[in-house]
């Protein structure tokens, strides 16, 4: 075959292709197809399936695509506006069929007494009808094949090219024996070219499997390439930590740990007695005690004598963890905050004590990675919400490291898939139980003109010496319209129960009025807090019992999760109200769901189902992958596979000792 033409490299420009001119060339790359490769995977969009069909097995109304024999010479019928109409006889699986087809009168000289014809069209079973769509000449299995090709050639031109290049192509891609052995899988050459030219609906069924498989397994080998040269082997990364001294510190703790942080506790503390860096992502809903996990590890550092770095998103959430870690650690952590308001005098004094070795863990902004932020011994680096970092600002913060350990913590419960896609090269810990005495958060869907009964209940929650959050959505991202929105909402609550009762905090205010006002409401002066999505995170007020959230419906699952997460965090019956007229069937339905379950986990999988991959985190994550065929919101079970296989190689080929 390939002595019709030169035989041809996967990665061999477009333009020598056989039947591939240099205008040619030009309109492939515009659509994204450079070399020889990029041809065949280059995959269909679509197909319609014009199998032929017995006529006695078709239903009323079916689309069907028959075959038999002309009986009668087709006549024509012209009708005002150039219109016509087409009628002939068939012999089709031994019925005599009428077939009409309006207004392509050039079918005539194609449709011939005496000879075969295959047709599409719609059966009329009970007329024995077939208003005819088109002729049928050329078809793979019986389907017809459609390309996304932006109207730069037909289908039938760039099948050829796929044709030429599967003639003439050295192929160089596929699947290890074993693999295609234990999941009956095709070579990847076949499985691309019956994707391509399809027999039937089985065949290209398992190519498509093949096609999800590879890519997803490449991906994660990519993945675990990546973690490969991320995690150098020795013995200077083992932290060699008290193991005795830690048990003894956990036993102090005001309460038991849950199953899930003990857990996790001991996943993290495994990965400090191996020789090699950590890089461990730490799962956990709102509110499931993700600080404790971090505060243990931090400890189990300080007991051979090194320092641990928190760096988070916002102010809001530093001074969190600060009076978080100092309240539940006392005395037994030595623990500072660094961030943009701290004081030129006050950060002078800290950052003698980090040099100095007297500072166990330091938490702070984007503040930390200041050059004249120096550690003394810097052997595990937490990140919170990480998501929120860039990478150049995690890596910065990470070359201050002695030992480099990284712990990532995140407060969104990311879907299995997602955690396998956009974080698989890291492990990863789950807390999903919550701590004792926890109360599910009781949730509401109220429409705007039930907002008076909303203003009742919230009340009864302040005369019961409670408080609450007001939440206004972000229209559009526009802070003018925002801010406007927050006003009127603002001035409803604050005539209702007095402007001495209700604080104010949205976008456009200052850092230092922000964190003024949060004081405010968390020392109880103001009891109501009307906000936009600024308290989505960091934000801890155990006495606020009540959420109202406006306009629910202009938020994702998750989000409406986070900002449910800032009530229910102490022992007290804690409830949220989703106000929303809720117009389209999506919006009714995330609804339902907010009220249906507590599970943030639960609710990530649904919203991942609901929004797709690349809108999860609100914004296209650019590390996400675009395959052709897979999808890891259906295939994760493939996923799960692919990745397990990966691990295998990794391992294999001494990527872990």
């Amino acid at each position: 075959m390939s002595g019709m033409y030169e035989v041809i490299t996967p990665n061999i420009d477009v333009s020598r292709i056989k039947g591939v001119g240099p205008k040619m060339a030009e309109k492939l790359q515009s659509i994204g197809i450079y070399k020889a490769d990029d041809v065949i995977f280059h995959l269909p969009s679509s197909y319609v399936n014009q199998s032929v069909v017995n006529l006695n097995d078709a239903e009323h109304n079916d689309n069907v695509t028959v075959e038999g024999t002309v009986k009668t010479e087709p006549s024509i019928a012209f009708f005002r506006g150039g219109k016509s109409r087409l009628t002939c006889f068939m012999d089709v699986d031994g019925i005599y069929v009428k077939v009409t087809f309006f207004n392509q009168p050039y079918l005539k000289e194609k449709l011939i007494n005496g000879e075969f014809a295959r047709v599409f069209g719609k059966f009329n079973k009970n007329k024995l009808e077939i208003n005819g769509q088109r002729l049928i000449f050329d078809t793979d299995g019986g389907y017809q094949v459609r390309y996304s090709l932006n109207q730069q050639m037909h289908a039938k031109t760039f099948r050829k090219f796929v044709e030429a290049v599967f003639e003439n192509c050295r192929f160089n891609k596929d699947l290890p024996e074993h693999l295609k052995q234990k999941y009956r899988l095709m070579n990847i050459r076949e499985a691309l070219w019956h994707i391509h030219f399809p027999l039937n609906d089985k065949v290209l069924h398992e190519a498509r499997r093949t096609i999800k498989f590879y890519e997803l397994y490449e991906f994660q080998l990519s993945l675990m390439e990546k973690r490969k040269q991320e995690r150098v082997y020795n013995d200077h990364y083992i932290i060699d930590y008290d193991v005795e001294r830690l048990k003894s510190f956990i036993s102090t703790l005001p309460f038991e740990l849950t199953g899930d942080q003990k857990r996790s506790v001991n996943e993290i503390c495994r990965d400090f007695k191996q020789k090699i860096s950590m890089h461990r992502l730490l799962q956990g809903d709102v509110g499931s005690g993700k600080t404790i996990v971090a505060g243990i590890c931090t400890y189990a550092v300080k007991t051979i004598g090194e320092q641990t770095a928190v760096m988070v998103p916002t102010e809001v959430l530093a001074n969190q963890h600060y009076e978080s870690f100092t309240d539940t650690f006392k005395d037994e952590l030595s623990v500072e905050k660094l961030t943009g308001t701290t004081s030129r005098r006050e950060k002078a004094a800290i950052l003698e004590r980090l040099r100095n070795g007297d500072i166990d863990l330091l938490i702070g902004t984007h503040a930390l990675i200041e050059d004249d932020v120096v550690f003394n011994k810097l052997s595990l680096i937490i990140t919170d919400e990480q998501h929120r970092f860039g990478v150049n600002q995690r890596s910065k913060l990470s070359r201050k490291a002695y030992r480099k350990n990284v712990l990532y913590m995140t407060a969104t419960p990311i879907p299995r898939t997602l955690s396998i896609t956009t974080f698989g090269d890291m492990d990863v810990s789950i807390i999903r139980e919550m701590p004792k005495g926890r109360k599910p958060v009781e949730t509401y869907w109220r429409r705007f003109d039930e907002t008076d009964k909303v203003l009742e209940m919230v009340k009864k929650e302040v005369d019961s010496g409670r408080s609450a959050y007001i939440v206004a959505p972000l229209i559009e991202e526009s802070e003018t319209l925002d801010l406007k929105n927050v006003q009127e909402i603002y001035h409803i609550f604050a005539e209702y129960f007095g402007e001495e009762t209700v604080e104010l905090i949205h976008g456009k205010m200052k850092p230092n009025e922000k964190v003024f006002g949060m004081s405010r409401f968390e020392s109880l002066e103001k009891k109501v807090l009307v906000s936009t999505t600024v308290i989505e995170v960091g934000v801890n007020v155990p006495n606020a019992t009540f959420m109202v959230i406006f306009n629910a419906e202009r938020f994702g699952l998750s989000t409406l999760h986070q900002l449910r997460g800032r009530v229910g965090r102490s022992d007290l019956q804690s409830y949220c109200v989703l106000v929303s007229d809720a117009h389209t069937e999506n919006a009714k339905l995330r609804m339902e769901i907010m009220t249906s379950t507590t599970d943030g986990f639960e609710l990530s999988e649904r919203d991942l189902e609901m929004r797709g991959p690349g809108d999860y985190f609100g914004v296209r994550q650019s590390g996400l992958p675009q395959f052709k065929v897979a999808d890891i919101t259906e295939d994760y079970r493939m996923l799960e596979a692919a990745r397990e296989e990966a691990v295998n190689v990794l391992e294999s080929s001494g990527g872990k000792e």
